[in-house]
């Protein structure tokens, strides 16, 4: 909810109170990911030697007094500080949470787990629409519209914060609420669910080991490519639909929330059966190819047809939505390891933030935002190549492993100085397609 108060704060007032030129407002949608790509990697080696219950509560309070403050800038200089500082708190939000997700859940179980994160994230990107609709109705006679929206959003996450500091375990094996037995049982299945590749110590060797992995850069740019467009539409679609119809901007606003509603559904329908068969790369692929008949159909429709292209957006919300518990569940499956999942997330999102912030760049020519949706398509295609190949490497390697001799794989092991920090590297690990 947070991150999209300045999508709706744009139709509520805020380039005219703050005297900003449309590349202006870009520029401060894009300054939100600076702070990721300096300090994702920093920050998960943190989040990884310290407590979560700590580390996540802070970054929720920080969120929302934060996004309070911003109600108090006066020009462009003044919110675009703002954004920059709030990207330094969302830097490692979204990672965290997968990489904290994984230190529960088996391997064929995170898609359908990070798809309820994901749903919840969507539904509040939903009601965001609806409270800015109801935002709009407030008198301005002493704040304008925008900055009532920055007051609003910002309060439940301190609230938040305060109850999640209580609620949240730090690991299975201190969790309050598992019985002795129950925490047995559910660490036994994680460690056989890894395998040999299971491994819950910290080590600088495994932080090394991820920064050299071809797979880490290989999954970022994968990433960084549905940063361009995922994010693009995110942060542009309240001005998006508003270039469709003849309505009032609280009307945009209120009709950003049915593609929410209906990416909702998608996201816990898709993430059940990735999980169920246990594949990532087709799931996605098929996302990708909804998601460019969403683009073509706002694209090609014509004006007149405002319905058809509202239906085109709702498509394009949704299959954009869907694939983000997938892709998290893929990598976090490819890597073993606590620290090495760890690392290869601040490695992957750095990346990733890159092509968020270019995101925000795309959508320069209103109200079609024809070029911005042409980039996106080309994009989408370039990942999809990108995705059909790394399945392929994978079952590749899956193979190769497979039909090792014992010899062999004392041989291939015997490379490494420290073989109990392996990971997903070793002979007996295979790759999640």
């Amino acid at each position: 909810m947070n991150s999209l108060v300045v999508s709706n704060a744009k139709l509520g007032g805020l380039l005219q109170d703050l005297n900003m030129t449309e590349g202006q407002y870009r520029w401060t949608l894009s300054a939100y990911y600076f702070a990721f790509i300096i300090l994702n990697i920093p920050v998960t080696i943190l989040f990884r030697r310290w407590r979560p219950s700590i580390f996540m509560t802070l970054l929720i309070f920080s969120w929302g007094v934060l996004g309070m403050s911003t109600a108090a800038t006066k020009d462009f200089p003044g919110f675009l500080i703002c954004r920059i500082i709030y990207g330094t708190t969302e830097a490692v939000q979204f990672k965290s949470k997968v990489y904290y997700i994984s230190l529960w859940y088996k391997r064929n179980e995170y898609a359908q787990r990070q798809g309820y994160t994901a749903v919840v994230t969507t539904l509040g990107s939903a009601s965001v629409g609806l409270i800015a609709f109801g935002v709009s109705h407030i008198p301005t006679d002493r704040l304008n519209t925008w900055q009532w929206m920055c007051i609003i959003f910002g309060t439940p996450s301190i609230i938040l914060a305060c109850i999640a500091f209580f609620q949240i375990p730090d690991k299975p094996e201190t969790a309050k609420f598992l019985t002795e037995d129950e925490r047995n049982i559910e660490l036994e299945r994680i460690k056989i669910d890894q395998g040999a590749a299971h491994d819950q110590t910290w080590a600088w060797s495994q932080v090394k080991s991820v920064l050299t992995d071809w797979k880490a850069y290989y999954f970022a740019v994968l990433y960084c490519l549905t940063g361009v467009a995922g994010s693009g539409v995110k942060l542009a679609l309240p001005s998006i639909i508003d270039g469709m119809g003849d309505w009032e901007p609280d009307v945009s606003q209120a009709l950003t929330t049915p593609p929410y509603i209906i990416a909702s559904f998608a996201i816990l329908i898709v993430s059940y059966y990735s999980d169920r068969v246990f594949e990532r790369a087709y799931f996605l692929l098929g996302a990708n190819a909804i998601a460019a008949v969403g683009f073509i159909m706002i694209m090609f429709i014509p004006d007149q047809y405002v319905w058809p292209r509202y239906i085109g957006t709702c498509i394009l919300v949704a299959s954009t939505r869907v694939d983000n518990s997938i892709r998290s569940a893929w990598y976090t499956s490819n890597f073993c390891g606590l620290t090495r999942r760890a690392v290869a997330s601040g490695v992957i999102y750095t990346i990733h933030a890159i092509g968020n912030a270019l995101g925000g760049q795309i959508y320069f020519d209103p109200p079609r935002y024809s070029k911005g949706h042409t980039i996106a398509i080309c994009v989408i295609i370039l990942q999809s190549m990108m995705i059909l190949g790394l399945r392929i490497i994978f079952k590749r390697i899956n193979k190769k492993r497979s039909e090792m001799t014992v010899e062999e794989k004392e041989r291939y092991l015997a490379k490494y100085n420290d073989p109990g920090h392996i990971g997903d590297r070793h002979p007996d690990f295979r790759y999640a397609l």
